[in-house]
């Protein structure tokens, strides 16, 4: 899924934002440093080398299920598949028993006789990961949903974007093999980026005391660790990179500045009025793709639009409704429509911008 990226440059009290989207070069540079992170992760895991596995669980189908319904009360013919538990080389039966096993151990039912073994072939580090086969039905699915979408029109198609990219779940470092769901692979690690990532410098002490025929140099234990450490290192260095961009750039346009892909545009007044979307509902808070393109999103509090009304939003987030008014009147604001605003701030605690209405 393409998706923008703001870029600031600051030059002593200058600061310029360019939009930046992904084109044939980055492609090819991304697609040599899958491969190789998938070749090594492949290497190393037939050794059953302890490794920091950066996996990448499936949708909830809670979630999917959510969205399902979202998407059949606005009309729109997307249905996604539940996502499949059914592990590699796992037989229907230990499917089922492992399904029932979870779903007695999240009640605390003691049950037994479910143990069923599982393919003997399949080497221990894919052990735990998603069949591929089941992987692509629901990959390929989401692909058909992308699609199908961008046949929408933008009421509704940056509804069905919106949606599909808050479906992926985060990618995480495991000491256990999961599987990487996003880019459809059995093995992943992060191999290609030792400067800047202690995870690629761990794989890479690994692999030379493979080729050296030696110890491993990381256990199990320390591994384990050190994939809880750079799962939440990495997400804090994101957190700060989003809300250093998102300062910049708010404080970029509250100096009048503009952006490349707006510097024309008519919709955008002199107050800096924004033609924003309405893409997502999710109490307390609004979502808006402030230029209707994807590339710029922001967030308003619903109380913003108070007034002592008590506000709320429905069972699938369709609507924003007024609690204290008659039924045809209860809709303040509904999924897709566009609800023009301005830039109140910045959310320091998620790196947004803060928005409110004209």
């Amino acid at each position: 899924m393409n998706s923008a990226e703001l870029r600031p440059k600051v030059e002593d009290d200058k600061i310029s934002v360019n939009v930046k989207w992904p084109n044939k070069a980055t492609e090819m540079i991304e697609t040599f440093m899958v491969t190789t992170n998938n070749s090594i992760g492949i290497m190393l895991g037939k050794e059953n080398a302890p490794l920091p596995w950066r996996s990448h669980a499936p949708p909830d189908s809670p979630e999917v299920e959510e969205l399902n319904a979202k998407f059949e009360a606005m009309g729109i013919n997307i249905e996604l598949p539940m996502p499949s538990v059914k592990k590699f080389g796992q037989s229907e039966e230990a499917e089922l028993a492992s399904m029932l096993g979870d779903w007695a151990n999240s009640g605390n039912i003691q049950i037994s006789g479910l143990e069923i073994s599982d393919d003997d072939e399949v080497p221990q580090y894919l052990k735990n990961v998603l069949d591929p086969e089941a992987r692509k039905d629901i990959l390929i699915s989401l692909k058909e949903a992308q699609e199908k979408a961008s046949n929408l029109k933008n009421k509704t198609r940056r509804v069905v974007d919106h949606g599909l990219f808050y479906l992926l779940q985060r990618a995480v470092y495991s000491p256990d093999n999961l599987g990487h769901f996003g880019l459809n692979l059995d093995a992943y690690v992060h191999f290609t980026s030792p400067i800047r990532r202690y995870a690629d410098l761990v794989v890479h002490r690994q692999l030379k005391s493979f080729l050296k025929e030696e110890e491993w140099v990381h256990s199990e234990a320390e591994i384990t660790k050190i994939s809880e450490q750079c799962t939440a290192n990495s997400r804090e260095a994101k957190t700060i990179e989003w809300e250093l961009v998102a300062n910049a750039f708010h404080l970029h346009l509250l100096r009048g500045g503009t952006i490349d892909s707006i510097k024309d545009s008519d919709d955008v007044l002199e107050l800096k009025q924004w033609p924003a979307r309405v893409v997502g509902l999710r109490n307390p808070w609004i979502f808006l793709d402030l230029l209707d393109d994807g590339a710029i999103r922001g967030k308003l509090h619903v109380s913003q639009l108070g007034d002592g009304r008590r506000l709320s939003t429905d069972e699938f987030g369709l609507t924003l409704i007024d609690e204290n008014v008659k039924e045809f009147e209860k809709i303040v604001l509904s999924l897709g429509q566009k609800f023009a605003c301005r830039l109140r701030g910045l959310d320091l605690w998620s790196g947004e911008l803060d928005l409110a209405p004209v």
